[in-house]
């Protein structure tokens, strides 16, 4: 064997070939200076694998900086304790002032030895996505190398600690006395012993001041439960630098915590207070106190008496007790944070705050960040189950089928976690629920069924038992009740007894696994597939949703179904799908159109039964606010009863659904704007949010937004001039219409104005140039940007024939029943370099061909197919490159010019299965 060079990028990546060599490996010798749960997690199984075939292992860790956590030093005294063929030494301060910096890896075999030396410690961001470098080396056993390495390895054994309870003990105090302990890790001042905010927070504490520079005071900050949002609120206190801060809970357990949060960022500059039944300190600088306590004694205070308010789990405050505090009191700064801002009793939490969000920590964020576990879902045909029976009697009678039962046993037992079975099963009806828990509870399970019928006792009752390692209920078989609100951290594992019915449901249901609690490591989802594979395929369109691609059009979701969700691309997050039901979901993806008229109106009404609205609809800023929501652009340009939709506003008129009348004018003016949705430049969109209310001049737009450039402006005003958006009187500008703009109408539009820019702050953040490398552009948003005006363009090239500048424009699968379509033989040849065939009838020595072989810049443009079920697909921006290798070639019998596109910039991993682009070939 060949030594080689491993990073996180290599055809096979260092955390793959660690794992290899654990499973074939005799022994193994690690030392390792930084070690983290989240990073453990990943190549446990793999350890206690080899563990359990007797392999002799060893781990050196150390207590260097206090960055290995308490967490893994607990599973190694485990494994001590279980496995006599393992050990574990700690450096405790073992070599004084010499750092123990060390990241080595020994594997032992037969007849030879593989050493693993490089950056790597064993953490989630350094075995995943850090830039790593490491070096395997394959070595004799009486290799000097190895000698040394193994001599060096037995010093540093002899000179460390076994580790014992009594020293996890010590450190445990040792790095609650440094460092105050989050689900993140923090960045410390050690001199001034002063706390400073993780990166989630710091992204968050960012955007809290951008608003407040609008002149915005109000606003909701939404994040997974122990995220830190208590600390988040305490650091952006201390940046608006508040003078008498109210932090309102709806529980008294909450606020001694809440308290002692505050004391450890402001420490001794402000003085704090509870307002309880027994502690009343109202001439705190800052006062911690209850929904309950509050609105009873408003009387007690100023209504400006605060001029920063914090509303805690504010998901509560359309409740009575909330509104009356929230009415009452006129602060400088309010702020609300919640893990789950679902609207209650019909309310709408967002528009409490003014849809002010300045930042969202979604699933995916809180997966990478580690304050969410991570899941393990297994779909799996159920034989068993007929779901298209109509007969309920019949329907039922399947569960109690002992070979269904039976087979749901034994894979419960297949992926059975570690410790007591905590699992919930989700049921079709309430019959079913009972059905299976009788069923079930026959086979040998304790297990009880909760539905709606039951008490709000019972129900807690349930939730405690099933928690409780001492109490022997191990499944509770529910309908929906558990879909939102009910907080059930230790569940260890999810049942979908049910065909999924949206997206929307399953993420719910899927949330409820997912809070952290003591010893859990990861939620296992069983999801048994049965026959119905037109709902099934709602499970990849939810899994696509914490995808690092932004969105699904139907190839990739087959190619994310084929590949187990590889580009899913989360930390401890696995997906396998059995190749059966693997099969017949890709069958149906490829045969069903999703965008027709009772696919989107399910998905619509799906959605807002989630957000409970009963009058009403879903706003725009809706869909970019929970990671249910399904994508609004499919719903704004697709088809409803043979009719286009040109906006959200037709959709909505096109499903009948109750919304405001719109003159011609109004409408004619949402549908260009939407028709600009997602967007790829933000300059018009501003301005017309300028002027819904204000006449505006040039100079007053170009004195608002600083950062945008005069030109740019110009461009965007003379773009809404020509679509007839807005009119300009006496060097002033105002929306095209003939009446006065209605409050409806305003509202709606003001609302659509803010899903496309706050979508664009997403997609594009602070991006300042023409094109976004990875983004997805429109061919008419790419002429706006080429020429100044947005117009169809149905060439797949444009050129600049002044600079020596080409677009090229790529569709890879053409559609052969359209005629006129050719076979080109464009295609990816590498990350690096992209194959590309000119259009017929190109020679080296016509104006075609010159133009091409004169141009020193390729702008590159890809799609996979052009169309999608009707709606058009937009292009993903490959970035510059040059043309190379041009030789002659033919399409059809035409002549044609066949180049290799050098890209500057190699596409990145998470694009590369998704557009079929093979690896680097090298010599």
């Amino acid at each position: 064997m060949k030594d080689f060079f491993l990073t996180n990028y290599s055809n096979e990546r260092f955390i793959d070939h660690l794992k290899e060599l654990f499973n074939d490996c005799d022994s193994f010798s690690l030392t390792v200076s930084f070690i983290k749960e989240a990073g453990l997690v990943l190549i446990k199984d793999s350890i206690e694998n080899a563990l359990e075939r007797g392999v002799e292992g060893r781990i050196i860790t150390s207590t260097y900086q206090n960055f290995t956590d308490i967490q893994s030093l607990r599973t190694f005294r485990l494994w001590m304790d279980k496995y006599p063929n393992f050990s574990c030494h700690i450096d405790y301060d073992s070599f004084e002032d010499n750092g123990f910096h060390t990241k080595g890896y020994i594997f032992e075999f037969k007849d030879h030895y593989e050493l693993l030396v490089g950056s790597t410690n064993i953490t989630r961001f350094a075995l995943l996505k850090n830039i790593e470098w490491n070096v395997s080396l394959f070595r004799d056993k009486e290799d000097p190398i190895i000698n040394e390495t193994l001599n060096e390895f037995n010093y540093l054994w002899d000179n460390t600690f076994v580790l014992t309870e009594e020293i996890i003990k010590k450190y445990t105090i040792q790095i609650d006395y440094a460092i105050e302990r989050w689900d993140m890790d923090f960045v410390t001042d050690y001199k001034n012993k002063q706390i400073s905010p993780n990166l989630m927070q710091r992204k968050a504490l960012k955007e809290l001041i951008r608003y407040r520079d609008m002149g915005i005071n109000k606003a909701l900050i939404i994040a997974a439960t122990a995220s830190g949002k208590t600390f988040l609120a305490a650091f952006d206190a201390r940046n608006f630098d508040a003078k008498r801060l109210l932090f309102i809970v709806h529980r008294d357990t909450i606020l001694e915590d809440a308290k002692k949060t505050f004391s450890k960022v402001f420490m001794m500059k402000k003085s704090y207070g509870l307002f309880t039944g027994n502690k009343k300190q109202l001439d705190a600088d800052f006062i911690f106190a209850t929904n309950t306590m509050m609105a009873t004694h408003l009387d007690y205070f100023d209504p400006e008496e605060f001029d920063y308010i914090v509303f805690d789990e504010c998901h509560h405050i359309t409740a009575s007790t909330y509104k009356k505090i929230f009415n009452y009191f006129k602060p400088k700064f309010l702020l609300g944070l919640t893990a789950t801002p679902e609207r209650m009793d019909n309310e709408d939490v967002f528009s409490m705050f003014d849809k002010n969000v300045p930042y969202e920590l979604r699933l995916r964020d809180a997966i990478l960040n580690d304050l969410v576990v991570p899941f393990k879902y297994y779909g799996i045909r159920d034989f068993n189950v007929d779901y298209s029976d109509k007969d309920k009697s019949l329907f039922l009678k399947q569960y109690f089928d002992n070979n269904h039962c039976q087979f749901i046993a034994e894979q419960i037992e297949k992926y059975r976690p570690k410790g007591k079975l905590k699992a919930i099963a989700f049921c079709r009806s309430i019959e079913h629920a009972n059905a299976m828990s009788k069923a079930m509870s026959d086979i040998g399970y304790c297990v009880t069924s909760l539905t709606g019928k039951n008490k709000t006792g019972e129900r807690l009752k349930a939730y405690s038992d099933l928690q409780d390692d001492n109490n022997p209920l191990e499944i509770i078989f529910t309908v929906d009740i558990l879909n939102e609100g009910i907080d059930v951290p230790a569940i260890n594992m999810v049942l979908f007894l049910r065909p999924t019915e949206s997206q929307t449901i399953f993420i719910q249901q899927l949330g409820r696994g997912l809070r952290k609690y003591e010893g859990k490591e990861y939620l296992t989802v069983l999801d048994f597939i049965g026959n119905s594979y037109d709902r099934s395929v709602q499970v990849a369109f939810a899994i696509g949703t914490i995808s690092s691609i932004s969105s699904y059009d139907k190839p990739t979701l087959m190619d994310a179904v084929r590949s187990d969700f590889k580009s899913i691309n989360l930390p401890g997050v696995e997906i396998h799908i059995d190749e059966y039901s693997k099969d017949e979901i890709l069958k149906y993806i490829e045969a069903t159109n999703f965008n027709k008229f009772s696919y989107l109106k399910q998905d619509y009404y799906n959605f807002k039964k989630y957000l409970h609205i009963d009058d009403g609809y879903p706003l725009h800023i809706d869909y970019l606010n929970n990671d249910c929501a399904p994508d609004l652009i499919r719903f704004m340009k697709s088809k409803c009863k043979g009719k286009k939709n040109f906006s959200y506003y037709t959709f909505l008129k096109n499903i009948d659904e109750d919304i405001p009348l719109f003159n011609d004018d109004e409408i004619k003016i949402l549908d260009i704007l939407s028709d600009n949705v997602p967007l790829t430049r933000r300059e018009e969109f501003l301005i017309v949010k300028s002027i819904i209310n204000d006449e505006q001049n040039i100079n007053s737009l170009v004195g608002k937004y600083k950062r945008l450039t005069t030109n740019s402006i110009k461009t965007a005003i003379d773009n809404l001039l020509a679509k007839k958006v807005i009119k300009v009187n006496n060097d002033t500008y105002a929306l095209n219409t003939v009446n006065s703009l209605s409050d409806e109408f305003k509202a709606f539009l003001e609302d659509l104005l803010d899903y496309g820019l706050e979508r664009y702050d997403v997609e594009f953040g602070d991006f300042e140039g023409k094109f976004k490398l990875y983004a997805n552009y429109q061919k008419d948003k790419v002429m706006l940007e080429i020429d100044g005006r947005q117009y169809a363009y149905m060439q797949g090239t444009k050129y600049d024939v002044i600079n020596g500048v080409t677009y090229v424009f790529v569709g890879l699968k053409k559609d052969k029943l359209v005629k006129g379509n050719f076979e080109y033989k464009d295609k990816f040849i590498s990350p690096s370099k992209f194959q590309w065939e000119s259009v017929n009838n190109t020679l080296l020595n016509n104006s075609e061909g010159k133009k091409l072989l004169n141009t020193k810049v390729v702008h590159l443009f890809v799609r996979k197919v052009d169309d999608e079920d009707g709606i058009v697909l937009p292009f993903t921006y490959f970035g510059t490159g040059k043309f190379t290798n041009c030789r002659i070639s033919q399409n059809n019998n035409t002549p044609t010019l066949l180049f290799d596109i050098e890209l500057d910039h190699d596409v990145p991993e998470e694009y590369r299965f998704d557009f079929q682009i093979p690896e680097e070939i090298t010599n």
